[in-house]
């Protein structure tokens, strides 16, 4: 791995036309028509300085860094050497090895390396088979040469180079055929490389459907949930006398009947009042620290509903009276308690003192 050569010129061949115009660009170099133009033009301009050769590869390093930058942890997670575009590898390989995690510079390595030599091995490939063809085109040219040779006493010299003109175009026609395979190989792992993008691609959709069915069940199993307890309290709400539910809306409200119960109080914490309805017995849940904006689900499982005037806030006030009304919960001002709460305190007080004389 240590010994790998970097190519500039397979590196910039996996940058888009716009990539690599914008690099041109930035290098002072004229803008071609195709890829491969740009390529050279941005290559040919160093002409063996250091200092320019030193430029190209700062501008590929800043250029390469940035896309580093933007690929998340997440897409590393799920990352597979097989799904990289063939004429990505090198790009990808190379703009790998610039991170400074070891584990992301040493798969940029593995792909880099690994491109490299699939190439040598396509290379040999094509070069084997293109020796084979030629081999057995020459075999063939010798057989018939020897054929010439035994019975060029009575063959005129015209019709002698006749056939050898013949041989060299079979010769032309095998090295033809030797490029089209090359051509037609390259092409079957084009088309293998984008049939495997295709179908990463596709599981990430299954995936991401599943993923919003969840969401959905999820969804349904909080609105059974709440619908379940919007029930809960119509229930307990058909226990308590009507009359006296009524009455407790409207004028005062004995805490002692609550002792056990929730009280949602939309205000701002009092400890004192916290204090002293929990020596009622009452659990004070203060929803301006919960969700003021959600009366209606916070009330669902509360039996008490106190709250404090607020000139800034009146209409979600009168929405707060009009659901507890609604649902026949016992509301009432904050302050107008106060003196109720002393009060139950101080008998709550009493009681306990007349109970350790009676003992």
């Amino acid at each position: 791995m240590d010994n790998i050569q970097y190519d500039p010129e397979r590196i910039l061949n996996g940058f888009t036309t716009m990539e690599l115009i914008e690099l041109a660009k930035k290098l002072k170099r004229k803008t071609k028509q195709t890829k491969s133009e740009i390529i050279q033009e941005i290559l040919s301009h160093p002409r063996g300085k250091l200092e320019e050769r030193v430029k190209v590869w700062q501008e590929i390093n800043r250029n390469l860094r940035k896309e580093l930058e933007e690929i998340s942890q997440e897409d590393f997670t799920m990352f597979s050497l097989e799904n990289v575009p063939r004429e990505e590898s090198y790009k990808v390989g190379y703009m790998f090895t610039l991170s400074s995690n070891t584990e992301i510079r040493a798969l940029g390595e593995e792909l880099y390396s690994r491109r490299t030599e699939e190439d040598k091995a396509l290379d040999n490939e094509i070069q084997e088979k293109t020796a084979a063809v030629i081999a057995a085109t020459i075999m063939e040219k010798d057989i018939e040469v020897r054929g010439a040779q035994e019975t060029i006493e009575i063959i005129e010299t015209e019709d002698l180079y006749k056939r050898i003109k013949t041989l060299e175009n079979k010769l032309q026609k095998a090295s033809l055929e030797g490029q089209k395979t090359k051509g037609q190989l390259e092409k079957l792992r084009i088309d293998m490389v984008k049939l495997k993008t295709q179908l990463v691609r596709e599981k990430e959709e299954t995936g991401r459907c599943r993923n919003r069915m969840s969401d959905l069940e999820e969804e349904r199993a909080e609105k059974e949930r709440e619908i379940d307890l919007l029930k809960q309290k119509l229930e307990q709400r058909k226990t308590l006398p009507p009359q006296k539910v009524k009455d407790q809306l409207c004028g005062e409200i004995d805490l002692g009947s609550y002792q056990g119960r929730k009280a949602l109080i939309f205000a701002d914490r009092d400890n004192e009042v916290d204090i002293r309805l929990n020596a009622l017995g009452i659990i004070p849940i203060w929803a301006m620290e919960i969700d003021w904006n959600r009366p209606r689900r916070r009330m669902s499982t509360c039996q008490l509903v106190l709250y404090k005037m607020n000139e800034e806030k009146l209409s979600k006030l009168d929405e707060i009276r009009d659901i507890a009304r609604y649902w026949n919960i016992p509301c009432s001002e904050l302050v107008q308690l106060k003196l109720n709460i002393e009060t139950s305190v101080t008998k709550a007080g009493e009681s306990t003192s007349f109970a350790a004389k009676d003992s």
